[in-house]
């Protein structure tokens, strides 16, 4: 059985699923909870000088019946204070004293608003800082997505935290830039021992048609907020992709994963840990015990001993436009074992392929002479039951 133990900058977790700084992350009884099902560590939810009251509503499911796309939050930092925060770290310890415990931090544009922070907490058995540039929520001073945003400020706001602490430190990136790679080379020269790729991506999740008004809507009024879910994982995978490929620094995927494919498929292009949020408000903490198990059997399968001989290992195959082989040419595939006869292949290739596809004894047939192995009718068949083959295969 493959082991999960994993080793980053210095620290032991248990297995790569972490808890992301998140509601699920409020408190010392929700970190317990996870810790109680299973997962390898945890990250605070913000902590700043100050406390924060959040608004409320302040959450917003991007729903297509019970088919869940997405979540859009107008969520702040901790509602708790330092003070309270010593206690609760206390309380964890006194339960868990080796679960990793990461404190995801936020300040102005001082040094004294963040070090003041790391000076109250490291005392208490946090094992890594998780310094805080890319919520989307907060847009003034040196704090927010912004922040993540200009390079000058961030070099600046990692270098008040390095001068005083030792500990690892994890730079939580904003994916609202055009080249993530140049921000994560900055925070890495800047004393970073590890990249946190990425926070959510700033979204409007909606408007009221009724009433006009921006969704979640705060008494009429709303905000942009922060897209998460499903729907992030293309970007923040690509992320973390881009930053394995260029520069030199240990990585944290985060963004859309909620089975262990996902985190397979993360550790693959670079990461070595990866962390949940969204995936555990709407299924649970237990749903680490699905996906340990997946993940841990993926790797037995694949002859892995261990969750560090996946990393990075589909970076080879990731390369650039010019060195495609544009001589390969696929046919679409249609398995009449599987096909229900919906008819939805035929009407996506009428209108967004080469109208190759048509109906034959209530199955879907291709014209193998006008497709063109776009692959549209794959992603869009509800029953799997379209692949891509050579030529060769299908004729």
């Amino acid at each position: 059985m493959a082991n999960l133990e994993t080793q980053f900058t210095g620290i032991t977790f248990p297995n790569p699923f972490l808890v992301a700084s998140s509601p699920c992350t409020t408190n010392a009884h929700m970190i317990k909870k996870a810790f109680r099902a299973g997962w390898g560590g945890a990250v605070l939810k913000t902590v700043g000088l100050e406390p924060t009251r959040n608004p409320s509503p302040r959450l917003y499911i991007l729903k297509d019946g019970r088919d869940k796309k997405g979540m859009v939050n107008i969520e702040l930092i901790t509602n708790l204070t330092l003070d309270q925060w010593v206690d609760e770290l206390k309380s964890i310890r006194d339960e868990f004293p080796d679960r990793p415990i990461i404190a995801n931090i936020m300040g102005g544009g001082n040094p004294e608003d963040w070090q003041r922070v790391v000076y109250a907490l490291e005392p208490h058995g946090v094992n890594a800082f998780e310094v805080n540039v890319s919520c989307p929520n907060f847009a003034h001073g040196a704090r927010g997505a912004q922040l993540g945003q200009d390079p000058e400020s961030l070099a600046m706001v990692v270098g008040w935290v390095r001068e005083v602490t030792r500990l690892p430190l994890w730079i939580k990136l904003t994916p609202n830039v055009t080249d993530i790679t140049l921000i994560a080379k900055v925070a890495r020269d800047a004393g970073g021992d590890a990249i946190t790729a990425t926070n959510t991506l700033s979204g409007l999740a909606g408007i009221d048609l009724e009433k006009l008004s921006p969704l979640p809507s705060v008494g009429g009024i709303g905000i942009f907020g922060g897209y998460s879910g499903p729907g992030l994982k293309a970007v923040s995978l690509r992320c973390v992709a881009s930053i394995a490929r260029t520069v030199d620094v240990p990585l944290v995927g985060c963004g859309g994963i909620s089975k262990w494919q996902d985190a397979a498929e993360y550790i693959s292009v670079g990461a070595s840990l990866v962390q949940l949020a969204t995936a555990v408000m709407w299924n649970g903490f237990k749903t680490i015990e699905r996906l340990t198990r997946g993940l841990s059997d993926y790797l037995d399968t694949k002859g892995f001993v261990s969750v560090s001989d996946l990393v990075g290992k589909a970076l080879p195959q990731l390369r650039h436009y010019p060195e495609l082989d544009l001589s390969i040419k696929l046919l679409a595939y249609v398995d009449p074992n599987r096909c229900n006869g919906c008819g939805l292949c035929i009407t996506a290739c009428d209108s967004g392929g080469f109208e190759a596809l048509f109906m034959q004894d209530k199955k879907a047939v291709v014209d193998v002479m006008k497709c063109d192995g776009c692959g549209l009718c794959v992603g869009i068949c509800p029953s799997d039951g379209i692949t891509m083959m050579e030529r060769s295969q299908v004729l």
